[in-house]
């Protein structure tokens, strides 16, 4: 049984019923999260907005929460979600904080495949330049997001795909300050990320992290949704050397295999692509599969395992 520590009528009271709370839509190591309706802003003005509320579990991760608010606070993207509100309230006693996020309207990948399971080949190429766009725009302010994942991928009605959740992001110039060395052995993973989703990279401490390490977050994932099943089972020791996707039998052209082994490379890091290039060469590919499409060559069809 899942752990639920907040109650609806104690949230819109502690926030001065300016919310007014409805389900639970995610419950994790970070907090949970409440589909609802702001009703006023902070300064007492009428508001209408529907949002992700998530509440943070954990008072001593305070830094992470504030890293995920710097983060959402510099960016606008609409690969990204936005951030409405945040700040702290008192909870039972305990200051706890809380992010108001933009509520996407649709669903995150990963209930996609869990209820239709794996995707078109053309469905993987769009949802893949949809996050790499929120990747660039993440590091275009040296931010990596480290968590990529088809939960915190969410697939609008209106058919775009966006990246949430920022709760473990890390700040290149903040992480590549000098610090003691700590090894840290193959067997034992880093905090944050999650696992079977991590860069060998991510996975070991190795710090700071680059753009890369999302890239190859982003290959798992897009290697998951055109399989219908995670690529390792969700084992991170799978992934310390790197995987590939060709040699199997996925029925997918012969480009996206080539640029799926590219992205799971494990060393060096800077050998997964660059972003643009990655961006430039997904729209090639989903263009050349309209076109073939269109001559009546070849229909898009799902991946064969």
């Amino acid at each position: 049984m899942g752990f639920h520590p907040f109650v609806p009528a104690e949230i819109e009271a502690a926030l001065g019923r300016r919310y007014v709370v409805g389900p639970e839509i995610a419950v994790g190591g970070q907090g949970e999260v409440f589909k609802a309706t702001r009703v006023s802003r902070p300064d007492g003005a009428a508001a209408d907005d529907v949002v992700a509320l998530k509440l943070h579990l954990y008072p001593g991760r305070a830094m992470r929460v504030q890293r995920e608010i710097t983060a959402m606070e510099s960016l606008s993207h609409p690969n990204l979600g936005r951030l409405i509100e945040h700040g702290y309230c008192d909870m039972s006693g305990r200051r706890t904080g809380y992010i108001a996020s933009e509520f996407i309207e649709g669903q995150s990948l990963k209930n996609r495949l869990r209820i239709g399971g794996r995707l078109l080949e053309s469905e993987v190429l769009s949802i893949a330049r949809d996050v790499l766009a929120a990747i660039t725009a993440l590091w275009s302010h040296r931010i990596v997001h480290g968590d990529i994942k088809p939960s915190n991928i969410m697939l609008r009605d209106s058919g775009s795909a966006v990246l949430i959740d920022l709760g473990v992001a890390s700040f290149f110039e903040e992480d590549a300050a000098p610090r003691p060395l700590t090894p840290v052995s193959p067997e034992r993973f880093a905090h944050g990320g999650t696992l079977g989703y991590m860069s060998p990279e991510q996975a070991r401490g190795q710090r700071p992290l680059t753009c890369a390490s999302d890239i190859f977050s982003l290959g798992v994932v897009m290697l998951e949704s055109v399989q219908g099943w995670h690529p390792t089972s969700g084992d991170q020791s799978a992934l310390l050397e790197g995987i590939r996707a060709s040699g199997g039998k996925l029925t997918v052209s012969t480009g996206l295999l080539k640029t799926l082994d590219k992205m799971l490379l494990k060393y060096p890091p800077g050998s997964r692509g660059k972003l643009a290039d990655l961006s430039d060469h997904f729209q090639t590919l989903q263009e050349m599969m309209e076109q073939q499409f269109a001559r009546g060559a070849r229909a898009p069809q799902k991946a064969q395992g």
